[in-house]
């Protein structure tokens, strides 16, 4: 059973339709790994095991139907920002530490009509605000390459538990950056769709209406191929058995660096050794691409502080807005009901934020004018290839510094634009190396069809925490 933990979704269906393996045996192999590694990463807020493994149990037993749905049988673990009928759903909150979801949400009925097997809710930020996973819920989930360090966030127990062998599939958020950045973190491939792609009813927190469209439910998973079957899954358009589309003769274009922390030399080159791939599969390489980055991370930090910081205050008060340095206070004396990385983006979108609109960021169609730039670089189906994140998985507390992470990725959403995040190996220090692929509104698959070429070429998803 142990070698089940080392395969991805879609051949682990492909294995029960088969019958080389069963839903119980595929099911009992996940929940005994997750067993193993959860002391180690604290990744999940509440397990499921038992139901899980009753149904499992009897799906064995009942034996595979003539034309079984997509994900039958496979199991599945969901970020706890999103509900689950009959489970927890804190959101990583005090204010909600014992609720229960009355009901799924729109894209978990869809993983349940497709067949998986919920395993659990797995840990996010405290209301999905911050880089880093920890909460006042369960506290920090530990990265599995190394527990000194961050599994990112704020779907961090989903990327940690995928990454450690204990699930082939999940299910999370990211508003500006929350499946990219633990998906290169813990060394998995993570999927942020095109706005409207996959349904987000459900969602806490719920996005402010002027933020509708960056918040977005993707899959995160062991291998290219389960983003496609999860996305044609979840997806409010019809799955499809197509191929991916071709990549010969579409540009790949490398953009400027951006203000902020500089790019690690080892991430710099393992964005570079992806281009070269992507040229020998047949694309056009253009480096230095003429895109409008900065300005666009400016804009993007003057909409947060306008419009996410308030809504965000609020979420963490339970309605109340906090003060950071009140709530800091209160740490120090024991009495914290936040946790400090939950408080970090507050302070740094509160004091850049205010700067930049200060000197004339924020402006009304601003954001829409650097869209059509970037769609017009983009004309032909070309895709953009850039890092995850300036370095590799950083200590834990880094949400406190100038992390950079504005910059690689929150652009894309509120640009509108698809990116997936895939593995590249391992740094000289033993951590997950990723990059970016991002790709116009709507062309999602071409995103995976890139993602695919490199998992090829470098191996991809590898399991940590072995032996």
């Amino acid at each position: 059973m142990d070698g089940l933990t080392g395969l991805g979704a879609a051949e682990l269906a492909r294995r029960i339709r088969a019958g080389d393996a069963s839903p119980r045996e595929v099911v009992d192999a996940h929940i005994a790994r997750i067993s193993e590694i959860e002391p180690k990463v604290n990744a999940l807020v509440t397990a499921a095991f038992y139901t899980a493994a009753s149904t499992a149990r009897r799906r064995t037993e009942s034996g595979v139907p003539a034309d079984p749905p997509p994900l039958w049988g496979v199991p599945v673990t969901v970020k706890d920002a999103i509900p689950v009928a009959g489970m927890r759903f804190t959101a990583g909150s005090n204010h909600l530490r014992e609720h229960v979801a009355d009901r799924d949400a729109e894209a978990v009925r869809r993983l349940r009509d497709a067949g998986a097997i919920i395993l659990g809710k797995s840990s996010c930020s405290e209301m999905s605000g911050s880089p880093e996973t920890d909460n006042p819920v369960v506290g920090l989930t530990r990265n599995p390459w190394n527990a000194d360090r961050s599994a990112g966030g704020s779907s961090g127990g989903e990327a940690a538990v995928i990454a450690g062998g204990g699930s082939p599939l999940g299910l999370g958020s990211d508003s500006a950056g929350s499946i990219r950045v633990p998906a290169a973190f813990c060394g998995v491939v993570g999927l942020k769709p095109t706005p409207g792609r996959i349904p987000t009813e459900g969602h806490v927190p719920e996005s402010p209406s002027a933020l509708a469209g960056w918040n977005t439910v993707g899959p995160l998973a062991r291998r290219v191929e389960d983003l496609r079957l999860a996305l044609s899954v979840l997806s409010a358009s019809p799955a499809t058995a197509d191929p991916l589309p071709p990549l010969a003769d579409r540009r790949v274009l490398l953009p400027p660096a951006v203000v902020g922390p500089p790019v690690s030399r080892e991430v710099a080159d393992t964005v570079r050794d992806a281009a070269g791939v992507l040229g020998a599969a047949g694309m056009s390489v253009r480096r230095r691409a003429r895109l409008p980055m900065t300005r666009t991370v400016l804009e993007t930090t003057a909409v947060l502080h306008r419009h996410w910081l308030p809504s965000y205050r609020r979420s963490l008060g339970g309605g109340r807005p906090v003060a950071v340095w009140r709530e800091l206070t209160r740490h120090r004396s024991g009495n914290a009901g936040i946790v400090p990385a939950s408080l970090a983006p507050v302070a740094i979108i509160s004091s850049v934020g205010l700067l930049v609109r200060a000197i004339g960021f924020g402006r009304a169609g601003s954001l829409e004018e650097l869209r059509s730039r970037f769609l017009d670089e983009m004309r032909g189906g070309a895709l953009l290839l850039l890092p995850v994140f300036p370095t590799t998985a950083r200590r834990h507390g880094f949400s406190w510094g100038p992390y950079g992470g504005l910059g690689l990725t929150a652009i894309f959403n509120a640009l509108g634009f698809p990116a997936v995040s895939v593995p590249m190996g391992l740094s000289d220090d033993g951590l997950p190396l990723s990059v970016q692929i991002v790709a116009g509104p709507g062309e999602d698959e071409a995103g995976l069809a890139a993602a695919a070429v490199l998992e090829r070429e470098f191996g991809g998803w590898r399991m940590a925490m072995q032996g």
